[in-house]
């Protein structure tokens, strides 16, 4: 009873946030998502550059763009169907198919688990709103495809099509390596098939990449990477900027975060419904960097809380990501308060993983308590060991 209160009474403060910093400055999401300016987007105008070099044969790092592109080869090769698009013209085109991705895995996730259809529109509504998502659209980044490739990769783990879920897990991780994390799932679950699958998958991918835009842009890309310092800016989540912020070492966090990684895997083993998205938060949470808006990847797991019954649980997980990048202006100072308010992000984060890890009283996995709930033993046979 305490801990529904507590969430309860957390969603209503973060609500009640959410509105106060809306009605002191505006939207800053929303004016970014409809600029025609293109600094507002940068991340879609280095994909974008990046893409256009590609297609000419040039350089595809050194294209002059304000943010470094530090995504691998396979990700410009991907991109280069919006390289004849004028730039302004791709970025709304991609911000749409993002949207409409991450739609598209929540509602998968939502059928598979056979969830009332009320949840459909309430969780929708809730994430169309939510800061990540609208600075996903407003940055043009990734993670639209990321969440489809996690989504699909769930839905065919419990459909047991072990080797296509691989598949879908190896192309994320091709696309974005810092998830590579999330391949010890598979391994902890011993789902050999899977494991197998993905690594090839995203061995291929990569070679896809190296062989279309040539060895030395990979090279390159290393290089790229190998400069790049943590970062310490509100918007990274991670553990290890968070303990960089407050002045520690950044080793610390590291280390905290794989503790946090290898409880979440012991946690989650024999959770087929929970375990992608606790895993994929503790990942995040143990990775350099998590902007914020990497939080739309763990967004299908409250549908597997809601149907749990955790209904504060679930209000306080649509509620927070609610708070907008107006948080920031708060807190433009050097002092130990202004490093912790802006950790923000990195308590949201945080509060995902536990919601998604921590199990509470009727969660037992083998549980079923009415026809079609989450935890119908239809879905059983889908998730033994393919040894």
């Amino acid at each position: 009873m305490v801990g529904r209160v507590g969430a309860l009474l957390g969603a209503v403060a973060a609500a009640g946030v959410t509105l106060w910093l809306l009605l002191t400055y505006g939207s800053s999401n929303i004016e970014r998502v409809l600029a025609t300016d293109m600094s507002w987007h940068p991340d879609f105008d280095t994909f974008h550059k990046s893409a256009i070099a590609l297609v000419n044969g040039n350089p595809i790092y050194d294209t002059g763009a304000t943010v470094v592109n530090l995504n691998p080869p396979f990700w410009s090769v991907l991109m280069a169907p919006f390289a004849p698009l004028d730039l302004l013209t791709a970025y709304r085109l991609f911000g749409v198919i993002t949207v409409f991705l991450v739609l598209a895995g929540l509602l998968l996730v939502a059928w598979d688990l056979r969830a009332p259809y009320w949840t459909w529109w309430v969780v929708s509504a809730a994430v169309l709103a939510s800061s990540p998502l609208l600075g996903t659209f407003a940055l043009g980044q990734v993670y639209g495809v990321l969440a489809i490739g996690l989504a699909l990769a769930w839905f065919l783990q419990r459909r047991g099509r072990p080797i296509l879920a691989g598949i879908a897990f190896g192309l994320v991780i091709a696309i974005k390596p810092t998830l590579a994390p999330i391949l010890l799932l598979p391994v902890v679950q011993r789902q050999w098939k899977t494991l197998q699958a993905a690594v090839a998958a995203g061995v291929v991918a990569t070679l896809v990449g190296v062989l279309v835009a040539g060895p030395e842009e990979t090279l390159r890309w290393w290089e790229v990477l190998r400069a790049e310092h943590l970062s310490t800016f509100l918007d990274n989540a991670s553990l290890p900027s968070l303990v960089s912020r407050l002045g520690g070492p950044a080793w610390v966090g590291f280390v905290l975060g794989a503790a946090v990684l290898a409880f979440t895997l012991r946690r989650m083993r024999h959770d087929p419904d929970m375990g992608l998205w606790a895993v994929t938060a503790a990942t995040l949470l143990f990775s350099p960097v998590a902007w914020h808006n990497y939080l739309v990847l763990c967004f299908p797991g409250v549908f597997v809380v809601l149907l749990r019954r955790r209904f504060a649980t679930a209000t306080l997980l649509l509620t927070m990501p609610l708070i907008g990048v107006e948080w920031g202006f708060y807190w433009q100072g050097d002092s130990l308060v202004d490093h912790i308010g802006q950790s923000l992000y990195f308590l949201v984060l945080l509060i995902y993983w536990a919601a998604l890890t921590v199990k509470h009283d009727g969660d037992d996995p083998g549980e079923v308590r009415q026809p079609g709930h989450l935890r119908g033993a239809e879905h059983r046979p889908a998730w033994t060991a393919d040894q």
